[in-house]
């Protein structure tokens, strides 16, 4: 398909290119006459061969002399001009002394092997390379070769030499990157150089350059900052010239200015509570951050000492297990590099309250409640109740609850509290706290309020249970209750009135058993028809404590397989499959519906033998696949739950149609009119994989060709269709594997509708088309051109490429020439 589509692109091109050969041919045709104008030699002779034959050094320097850093690499090039390189022979280099440099050459002091090598990148050149320039590496080398044009011709010998000279390069000997400047104070930034001959020194800082005034003094070997402020903070560069070798090097140094610590924090006098621990803090400011010591007034470091932590970057001192021998004077020092300063803190040691009793209470719903706490101390402390779990204490004052009351009586350096709550409920149950403090510590304990209830079933969540077969089924219930309930089961008898006791009749029913303890029971039971009373009935848990009693019924009921489907409904039938959507049974049986189910049989065979498929109920649809074409099949339907599966029915008769050609496939990103793309010269089609109708699909067409929207009027009624301008479109790349469902189309006009087919193959045949008309954007930057017409003369883009292109050659040997006319 490829050369066709050549072939008739040439046809349709011929007359409209003939312009261009001529063009093409005209450019070029000039272009050799300026070669052979330009290129002439003013005397008319031609330039000797062995003139033009020669060796050169690369790179190029005056007299050949070079001047090098020692210590440092270096290349050099011999390149030879000669016509053809290939006829070089003995091409090589040779040491200072005369002696040739060999790449086995190893003798010493005159070749590493390490530092120098010999390459040969290419034919006509050979290349020395020093990795690191010593002084006996300095003198004259000379690059030689001997060339011979052809048999006829005598050997030409070919040399050149060069001098390799060392100078000793700029070399920083105190130069720290990083340097540190004491804000207030004069400081030098340091910068000693080495480098014969001898360096020129400048200094910039931040880009801007530094010269002698009050604030900076350059000398030699460094530049004096006076009276250091934070504005001096910055990037210094260090420049170093040596102007007779052309070298310079630079050194950039960061100054941060330091700042004496400032302490933020005022000398504290603390208080510490005995047994406890205390912390005394000391903050101040700097740069850098400033780091803390503690020490006491004995001067010890008090990071060696046990029950003692200094954080040495916050400045906290942490005491344990504060003692009266704490008692005293502690010293802070914050210091950085720039200097430090010293607090002083006083501590004071004081005893804490003791609770001597807070007592657990019991009390019951709707009566009254009432805890005491006692706590000692001098003075006689504070007490203020809690409830574990609430955010505000109980006040004195009235309380916004009107059930609590709060009572405080200090006497002789005790302290008596109650807390009185009347009508008790289950929300006052809980644990309190009693807090006793004074303006110097505090102590707590706690007590607990346990309130008794009445057993209660609020939150036992079983209403029925299920079971089948004679299936074990567990019913459970939990009782809440203080004190923990007795629970008791009992089974419906015949009617409303009627009950027996279950407990009591456990001999009776072997076919049940109760299990658990306190407030948590279980009831397990085989069900069974043939044993009175019947299984599948109501069930009551009694729970019963010294307040009261409560119950919780408990339907057992017997599960069923689902009953018959509603409805199956055809959605598709091909050669090879059927889809249905399947429409479920009402009654499911009491327990949901988990799967469809179907069971197919060719005609002439019998259900026992035949194939059966399910699918889960969250389908839409449901398939068989792998059937045969033009086969009759019989198939049914049923649903499935955890009891079994329901009745078969809805059974059908289906006769398979003939293989065939595939579906046509259908364009995932076709639209209302006409899809656009951003590209100028390119779309992409996508496609949904279409029905294979019993032959797999092995491979898709696709073909585009460049339409127009025209208008149709027949009578009285206008139309609108798309209208080809151009030949039809498809090469080997177009044409995809059956597991592809995407495309790009490539090399496509701008701003032109394409209408786009794709096809799938089969054995049997070719689809009908999936269509799509689709538009290319415009070439970037032809907004502001006219409008032109959608489809593209492929004929007059060729013309203008061929135009281009002599004109570009033209122009390389006007170049060409000009460079021939210098050399």
């Amino acid at each position: 398909m490829e050369s066709g589509r050549g072939k008739g692109g040439h046809k349709s091109q011929g007359k409209g290119n003939r312009g261009v050969s001529s063009s093409y041919g005209a450019a070029l045709l000039l272009s050799f006459v300026l070669l052979g104008v330009m290129c002439e030699d003013d005397s008319g002779g031609e330039t000797s061969s062995e003139q033009m034959n020669s060796l050169s050094i690369v790179p190029i320097a005056k007299n050949r002399i070079y001047q090098r850093a020692l210590g440092k690499s270096s290349v050099f090039t011999c390149t030879a001009n000669v016509e053809f390189p290939e006829k070089l022979n003995d091409f090589r280099w040779w040491w200072p002394d005369g002696r040739a440099i060999e790449a086995t050459d190893t003798s010493e002091g005159y070749y590493d092997e390490t530092r120098v090598e010999i390459m040969r990148d290419q034919a006509g050149s050979l290349t020395l390379l020093f990795t690191s320039i010593q002084e006996q590496d300095l003198g004259t080398y000379r690059c030689t070769a001997t060339y011979t044009m052809n048999s006829h011709s005598q050997p030409q010998q070919l040399k050149t030499d060069f001098t390799l000279r060392a100078f000793v390069p700029i070399t920083f000997e105190d130069a720290p990157t990083n340097q540190y400047a004491v804000k207030g104070r004069d400081y030098k930034v340091q910068c000693r150089v080495r480098a014969d001959p001898e360096p020129q020194v400048d200094w910039k800082m931040d880009h801007r350059v530094i010269n002698n005034s009050d604030h900076f003094f350059i000398q030699k070997d460094g530049v004096i900052i006076r009276s250091v402020s934070e504005q001096d903070e910055g990037v210094y560069t260090c420049r170093v010239r040596v102007t007779s070798m052309g070298t310079v090097e630079e050194r950039h140094i960061q100054v941060e200015v330091h700042e004496l610590p400032k302490l933020t924090s005022n000398p504290e006098e603390v208080e510490g509570v005995e047994s406890e621990s205390v912390t005394l803090q000391c903050s101040a400011t700097g740069k850098p951050s400033p780091e803390y010591e503690w020490v006491n007034d004995q001067r010890q470091d008090l990071r060696m000492l046990e029950r003692y932590t200094v954080d040495k970057y916050s400045g906290t001192l942490k005491i344990d297990g504060v003692t009266m021998e704490d008692v005293g004077i502690f010293i802070c020092t914050a210091k950085n590099a720039a200097g430090y300063v010293t607090m002083k803190s006083t501590l004071s040691v004081v005893t804490r309250p003791v609770i001597e009793e807070f007592k657990n209470v019991t009390s019951q719903t709707k009566a009254n409640a009432i805890l005491t706490c006692r706590a000692t101390g001098d003075p006689a402390p504070d007490i203020k109740f809690h409830k574990i779990g609430n955010r505000n204490p109980f006040e004195i004052s009235p309380h916004h609850d009107a059930r609590i009351f709060v009572n405080h009586k200090k006497e002789e350096g005790v302290t008596t509290a109650t807390l009185k709550i009347t009508d008790v409920t289950r929300n006052d149950d809980g644990l309190y706290r009693c807090v006793a403090y004074n303006n110097r510590a505090r102590s707590e304990s706690l007590g607990h309020l346990t309130v008794e209830f009445p057993p209660t079933f609020l939150n036992t969540p079983m209403r029925e249970a299920w079971s089948w077969d004679s299936r074990p089924v567990n019913l459970s219930c939990v009782a809440e209750a203080i004190p923990n309930a007795t629970i008791t089961w009992f089974i419906e008898g015949p009617t409303e009135s009627s009950w027996w006791n279950y407990t009591g009749m456990v001999d009776q029913f072997p076919n049940m058993k109760q299990s658990g303890s306190k407030s948590f029971s279980s009831l397990e039971i085989h069900p069974t028809k043939r044993v009175e009373p019947k299984s599948y009935r109501g069930y009551k848990c009694v729970a019963t404590n010294k307040l009261g009693l409560a119950e919780h019924r408990i339907q057992l009921r017997e599960a069923r397989k689902p009953g018959p489907m509603l409805e199956a409904i055809i959605n598709e039938k091909t050669a090879t499959s059927i889809a249905y959507k399947l429409i479920g049974p009402v009654e499911d049986g009491g327990l949901p519906i988990k799967a469809f189910v179907a069971q197919l049989r060719k005609n002439g065979a019998t259900w026992e033998t035949s194939e059966i498929k399910s699918w889960p109920v969250n389908r839409q649809i449901f398939v068989i696949n792998n059937l045969e074409s033009t086969e009759t099949y019989y198939v049914r339907f049923a649903a499935e739950n955890e009891v079994g599966l329901g009745d078969w029915a809805l059974e059908k008769k289906e006769t398979l149609p003939k293989k065939s050609a595939p579906d046509a496939p259908i364009i995932t990103n076709e639209v209302h009119g006409v899809a656009i793309t951003a590209y100028p010269d390119r779309f992409e089609l996508i496609w949904k994989i279409p029905s294979d109708n019993g032959e797999e699909i092995f491979r898709y067409e696709i073909t585009y060709t460049p339409v127009r929207n025209v208008t149709i009027r027949i009578g009285i009624h206008v139309k609108n269709e798309w209208e080809p301008v151009g030949r039809k479109l498809m090469d080997r790349a177009d044409v995809k594997p059956a597991g592809s469902h995407r495309h790009v189309l490539r090399k496509l006009s701008p701003d032109t509708f394409y209408l786009a087919e794709v096809r799938a193959q089969n054995k049997v045949g070719l689809s009908s088309p999936g269509k799509l008309v689709f538009k290319t954007a415009n070439m970037p930057g032809d907004a502001w051109r006219p409008l032109r017409s959608p489809v593209k003369s492929s004929s007059a883009i060729v013309t203008t490429s061929h135009i281009t292109y002599s004109i570009s050659i033209s122009i390389s040997l006007l170049l060409s020439l000009f460079r021939c006319s210098f050399s």
